[in-house]
């Protein structure tokens, strides 16, 4: 926004790419500059983790660009991160930092002066942070934000409407399509299903974002009164930013020599970006990780068969309900028409089925039953391979420290309400426990059984401090809280969404879990009580020993201020193996973890790697030799429920993965079973295909002509037909192998088909009258060979090729 996106240029990169000629395009001499398109461009920064790596290069001078507005890369690198305030800055937080610049975020607003506050961190006693990237904003101050965001947004969407010369949406519909900020770490979306309040007070009381050089979340707390006031934790700060809305700025910089004049100031250093607001907790589900970690943890088979169970009650429901059929369709229409997926084979088929349920078709019509078969089995495989079964009573919700520290150690707050009003807080402090745990896990200690506490509780507990004066002085470390009340319990009841945790103790319950902390992350969270009386207590993995120590490279520390161009293509290539390496090393632990155990020997081996291949991305993490000889099995083998065939590289799993694998699959060929009932196969043809031949015979009795039509029609579907199926055999034999590359091939062909046949066999015809009823005798010909023949899925297939036809006409049903 400070330079304008058009002067960005990106270039993907892929890691098969010699790196001398990499370093060859980023460090160009003086008397070679890289031009494109009439514009100099000079190498930035690169998403050096991404797969493939991301070069950014930006716009120097050229066309588009006036003579005050030409400034070189450099100056745009300093620019995010100011040498001048950041004199000890290394290439490699450099590279983080500069990150920050480039994440999808939404402006909200610029802070004014002296609002903003730093505060120490709360530690425990070995000194360890207890509130890492969480800090604290005041009601005014998140409701000027929320404002900010919006107008952003209505702005954009009015610029926009006025380009495209298109009406711009009433705020009625502009309620409905600008309020879902919600990105997910990717920006704020435009959709939403609660529009601004009448007095435009924030419904939200959290949201994820960065303030000049501080990132991390920002959580309401109403103990700061009336006026703008921001609070920020030192863990926040990532870069040091000339901010006018710093109330320590000028202080800070008194104290290190550094002389500020006004034209280091930038507004943009004061502007709040929102990258996502709280809203409401997902739904929570099972993952492949959550059950080997649960089962370790002593949970039996036959709580996860239930979970299956409830994943797949809808198999049955869509043969027997077809209201239920179009609710599920017309659902996951939206969402895929809402993605824009990529996958344009998905959206094809989808499309045809979804147009078949809004028609109300006969459910158990041949070519429609075949049709929800295929989808039943694509959404029962890609649950159960990943292992996403539905579990009550479990959400995924944001991690938010307590501030107060009014919570015990190994307690824990859920706050469960909406912007709309509703809650369902009292329904969830029924419950004593909960078990929590943060994506991605490694070790069985990273789930945590927590104390669950409620309301009155926290209210009790305050009432009880205050009368014996125990309220710690937040206005001690933090001069903005300067109202008169200093109630703690106010930042609990104030709270709509998260899960808060206790910051007692001697070590951050989010840092158990994997490593983790307060900026943002989110974590699997359930309440129910059968699993939390089944899941046993375990330590947390100890992430301090040497193990995890890892010691940062000479490359790593070099001064950002001193690197050549040279040196910074140098040091972006030494990631270009990362993704990859992560993959292996997943991969390798879930074999791990269902040969050996979770943890076993082996399996932390493979974790810690793991672990550490996340958190220090510069250094390829690989395994120890005398671990990798024991493990070569482990890099080698693969659970067949991973999906893949049992062959000598995989095996059949008797873990609790395995079983519920076989489950899920039992379940799918019981439908399949009763999708090929010969009772099913024989239903009769819709009766308006029926009425449209029939109404033809009839005329065909009295007119030769119809008759002959009608003789000339047959003959040529049924040719079609068996020339359709004449290259499918071919084709399929040259495919022998069944894979996914094997199946996006046959996916694409029967695409081709479909619109091949559909322009030789009903778009040649003259008339809609003529083109319904070529559809409907192909789709008797289609139906009857399908019946007639063993290879019933084969014929049913190119019946699809009619059904757009048949369905753009609705009068056909």
């Amino acid at each position: 926004r400070k330079f304008g996106s058009h002067r960005f240029l990106h270039l993907n990169i892929s890691k098969k790419v010699w790196k001398g000629d990499v370093i060859d395009i980023i460090d160009r001499h003086k008397d070679r500059p890289l031009w494109v398109c009439g514009r100099r461009y000079g190498f930035l920064w690169c998403k050096a983790t991404k797969s493939p790596q991301c070069y950014v290069f930006f716009a120097e001078v050229g066309i588009g660009i006036e003579k005050d507005e030409e400034i070189t890369s450099d100056k745009v690198r300093e620019w995010c991160a100011p040498p001048k305030f950041n004199c000890d800055l290394s290439i490699g937080k450099e590279q983080k930092r500069i990150k920050l610049s480039f994440s999808k975020t939404t402006p909200s607003g610029t802070l004014p002066k002296n609002c903003l506050e730093v505060v120490p961190d709360i530690r425990c006693s070995k000194d360890l942070v207890m509130t890492d990237g969480c800090g604290l904003i005041s009601q005014d101050g998140l409701d000027f934000v929320w404002r900010s965001c919006m107008k952003y947004i209505q702005s954009r969407e009015a610029e926009y409407a006025e380009k495209q010369n298109t009406k711009v949406p009433s705020q009625c519909d502009k309620t409905l399509c600008d309020n879902d900020i919600d990105g997910d770490g990717d920006g704020c979306e435009e959709n939403s299903d609660n529009g601004l309040s009448e007095n435009n007070s924030c419904p939200y009381t959290s949201f994820q974002g960065r303030i000049g050089g501080f990132k991390g979340m920002w959580v309401l707390d109403d103990r700061l009164d009336d006026g703008i006031k921001v609070v920020c934790r030192d863990s926040q700060k990532k870069i040091n930013f000339p901010m006018r809305s710093l109330m320590s700025f000028s202080d800070d910089c008194k104290e290190t020599g550094v002389d500020v004049v006004d034209a280091d100031y930038d507004s943009f250093y004061d502007t709040v970006d929102v990258c996502s607001w709280d809203k409401h907790s997902k739904e929570g589900r099972l993952s492949r990780r959550i059950i080997q970690i649960l089962e370790y943890r002593g949970v039996d088979v036959d709580f996860f068969r239930k979970c299956a169970d409830d994943g797949t009650k809808w198999l049955c429901r869509l043969h027997e309900d077809s209201n239920s059929l179009l609710e599920y369709i017309s659902k996951r229409h939206m969402e895929m028409t809402k993605r824009h997926s990529n996958n344009n084979s998905d959206i094809f088929h989808d499309n045809i089925l979804f147009r078949m349920a809004s028609a109300k078709m006969d459910i158990n019509e041949p070519i429609y039953a075949q049709k929800i078969l295929q989808l039943v089995k694509k959404e029962a495989d890609t649950m159960r391979e990943k292992g996403r079964y539905p579990l009550r009573k479990c959400k995924q919700m944001r991690l938010i420290p307590d501030h107060t520290q009014i919570l015990k150690e190994g307690e824990a707050f859920i706050a469960v309400g909406y912007p709309n009003g509703k809650t369902d807080q009292k329904n969830v402090e029924k419950y004593d426990y909960i078990v929590t745990l943060r994506s991605p896990a490694y070790f069985g200690g990273d789930l945590l059984k927590l104390k669950l506490v409620n309301k009155r509780t926290l209210r009790s507990r305050c009432v009880d401090l205050e009368k014996s004066k125990g309220v710690p002085s937040v206005n001690k470390i933090c001069s903005l809280y300067d109202g008169p009340y200093n109630d703690p319990f106010r930042f609990f009841d104030g709270l709509h969404t998260g899960l808060v945790i206790n910051s007692r103790g001697e070590r951050s319950a989010a840092d158990m879990m994997s490593g983790g902390d307060y900026d943002g992350d989110e974590a699997w969270v359930c309440w129910d009580k059968q699993l939390c009386r089944l899941v046993q207590d375990h330590p947390a993995q100890d992430t301090s020993t040497n193990e995890f120590i890892v010691k940062k490279s000479h490359h790593e520390k070099v001064l950002a201020s001193r690197v050549s161009l040279k040196q910074r293509a140098e040091f972006a290539l030494h990631y270009r193996y990362h993704q990859t390496q992560l993959g292996k090393l997943s991969t390798a632990l879930d074999s791990a973890m269902d040969q050996f155990g979770v943890d076993s020997p082996e399996s932390i081996a493979v974790a810690t790697q793991a672990f550490l291949q996340v958190d220090h991305p510069y250094k390829l993490c690989e395994m120890k030799q005398d671990h990798y000889c024991e493990l070569m099995e482990v890099f080698h083998t693969s659970p067949h429920w991973r999906g893949e065939q049992v062959t000598c590289r995989s095996y059949v799993s008797e873990k609790v993965l395995g079983v519920l694998y076989d489950y899920v699959q039992g379940k799918i060929d019981s439908l399949v079973t009763v999708c090929n009932d010969p009772e099913k196969r024989n239903t009769r043809l819709n009766p308006h295909i029926m009425s449209i031949i029939n109404t033809a015979r009839q005329k065909g009795l009295n007119d030769f002509v119809i008759e002959r039509k009608l003789s000339q029609l047959q003959t040529k579907m049924k040719s079609a037909i068996n020339e359709f199926y004449s290259e499918y055999k071919k084709l399929r034999a040259t495919l022998k192998d069944d894979n996914e590359y094997t199946e996006g091939i046959m996916k694409e062909w029967m695409k081709y088909q479909h619109y091949k046949w559909r322009k030789e066999l009903i778009d040649s015809e003259d008339g809609e009258d003529a083109k319904n009823l070529a559809s409907a005798i192909l789709y008797e010909e289609t139906w009857r060979k399908s019946i007639e023949s063993s290879f019933q899925g084969e014929y049913k297939v190119s019946s699809s090729c009619v059904s757009d036809r048949l369905f753009a006409t609705s009068v056909l049903f």
